[in-house]
């Protein structure tokens, strides 16, 4: 017999402002993205956990600013259509160091607009080389998120269920909440997994089909 294997449909994140979930863990963030211009240097950096909204805020905020995206993971060199912009770097503890340290020198001459940097770590603590780097890193402004606290992280669930489609019942998050790891990124593959399974099994996802999968009965 042949196994049917499910295609992954998932919609694509909702990174909206209408789709973030505010609360006490992210109000600092929140309130410091309000308005650039009171920045230090028109630079700041956004420090938490993975999982926890830093791209979820980067995407709002480069939407607002009509900002360039970037990634320090994917490598960029400063471009002269740059000028004059504001720029979001998403992993921005993994950007090339000249590269960086170019952008943060345009910012403060006022060549560029803004700078918006998410990372997990504290930019004091990132391993560069560059003395001149150095020091501008450990004078950024910093806006800290925290671990999502109970209320926030039920609402962040029900929104992992519905990117890919599904709406569940009040009982399985407060089991999910109860029975597993509770970071974000954890429970965002302990989602896929039990919506990837429902679908082989051609069922819904429920509290006791949760119950099951998680158990390890239903391999």
């Amino acid at each position: 017999m042949s196994m049917q294997i499910p295609f992954d449909l998932a919609s694509p994140p909702d990174y909206s402002a209408a789709a973030f979930i505010h609360g006490a863990s992210n109000a600092e963030a929140v309130n410091a993205l309000s308005d650039s211009q009171k920045w230090a240097n028109q630079i700041l950096v956004i420090v938490g956990p993975k999982g926890c909204g830093k791209t979820h805020l980067g995407h709002m905020w480069a939407e607002r600013e009509n900002a360039i995206v970037l990634d320090g993971a994917d490598g960029f060199v400063p471009r002269r259509d740059y000028r004059g912009r504001a720029l979001w770097i998403d992993n921005g503890s993994q950007a090339d160091e000249y590269a960086l340290f170019t952008l943060i020198n345009l910012v403060i001459t006022g060549e560029i607009r803004a700078l918006l940097l998410c990372t997990r770590d504290m930019p004091a603590t990132w391993p560069v080389q560059l003395p001149d780097l150095r020091s501008r890193l450990r004078n950024l402004q910093i806006a800290r998120l925290q671990e999502p606290d109970e209320d926030v992280l039920h609402a962040i669930i029900a929104k992992l269920f519905k990117d890919r489609g599904l709406v569940v019942s009040d009982s399985l998050i407060a089991y999910l909440l109860s029975h597993t790891d509770r970071s974000v990124n954890a429970l965002r593959r302990l989602i896929i997994g039990l919506d990837q399974k429902a679908a082989s099994e051609k069922v819904n996802v429920t509290r006791t089909f949760a119950a099951k999968y998680m158990q390890g009965k239903l391999l």
